[in-house]
């Protein structure tokens, strides 16, 4: 039985009273698949109905089964709600962090509250575009406000990361027509070297070694876009709003075969003799 209780640590509940303070209610509240099909949320989740259209949604639902949790934001005459989703189907992997992971939630909620722009999510077979495009820009700024506020969350997130060297080192790259997987890598990989310091992590050599040899083709956004993000001041509402728009580009040059590897492997196929 799903409970739309989550205990809160002081730390949460302070910065759920800021992000409350400017005019947008916090929901948190858990979602797994339901034996009827579709993400189910509890009765008594407050705001239910604004909810309802994403947990309905197919698309949302195969971009949630890939998350441990997503915030979404939904606007109503009278009412501005954060929903902070935990997936209930994967608690067996968040629930020693869940201060952790609530708090990244809580951050994307905050960057709402502050009236950042962002990317609106639209269905379709590149939803994944918008959530990493946001990723990319509003990570920088969350993990600010972590570190202000003292909340932990390297440590958890490393070992995340270290987890997954194996598979990248052995595994095949996943189906061509797989375009979010690349999005997704070079997010994730953009958030690496955004956050780390030189030799902070001892595993991160290792880890570009083996995300290079799963997906080469990511390597020359993940720079381009590294490069961008590190010359633009992102609390500045304006110069995010153009970081939201370059990074849009950059991953979608990306998922549509545009980057500079697909581009060089194109222009040989069409160098090949007939026959």
């Amino acid at each position: 039985m799903l409970a739309a209780v989550v205990t809160l640590t002081a730390a949460l509940l302070s910065w759920k009273a800021d992000i409350e303070s400017r005019g947008v209610a916090v929901v948190v509240a858990e979602a797994r698949q339901s034996a009827r099909g579709g993400l189910a949320a509890p009765q008594d989740t407050p705001h239910l109905d604004l909810l309802a259209p994403y947990l309905a949604s197919e698309e949302f639902q195969r971009q949630f089964a890939l998350m441990e949790a997503s915030m979404v934001f939904q606007r109503a005459p009278g009412r501005e709600v954060a929903f902070v989703l935990l997936n209930g189907d994967r608690r067996a992997e968040w629930e020693s962090r869940q201060e952790a992971l609530l708090a990244h939630e809580f951050g994307h909620a905050w960057i709402k509250a502050e009236k950042y722009p962002t990317p609106v999510f639209v269905p379709g077979p590149y939803a994944c575009l918008a959530i990493h495009t946001g990723d990319i820009t509003q990570h920088v700024l969350i993990r600010r406000e972590m570190e202000r506020r003292g909340i932990e969350f390297r440590r958890a997130w490393l070992e995340r990361l270290e987890r997954a060297i194996p598979a990248m080192e052995t595994a095949a790259p996943p189906p061509e027509e797989d375009r979010c997987a690349r999005a997704r890598l070079a997010a994730e990989w953009v958030d690496l070297r955004l956050a780390l310091q030189p030799g902070e992590w001892p595993a991160q050599a290792r880890y570009e070694a083996a995300a290079r040899r799963y997906m080469p083709e990511v390597v020359s956004t993940v720079e381009r876009i590294t490069d961008y993000v590190r010359s633009r001041d992102l609390s500045d509402r304006t110069q995010h709003r153009e970081a939201l728009k370059a990074v849009f580009e950059m991953l979608k040059d990306l998922v549509y075969y545009r980057a500079k590897e697909f581009r060089v492997y194109g222009t040989l196929k069409k160098k090949r003799p007939a026959g």
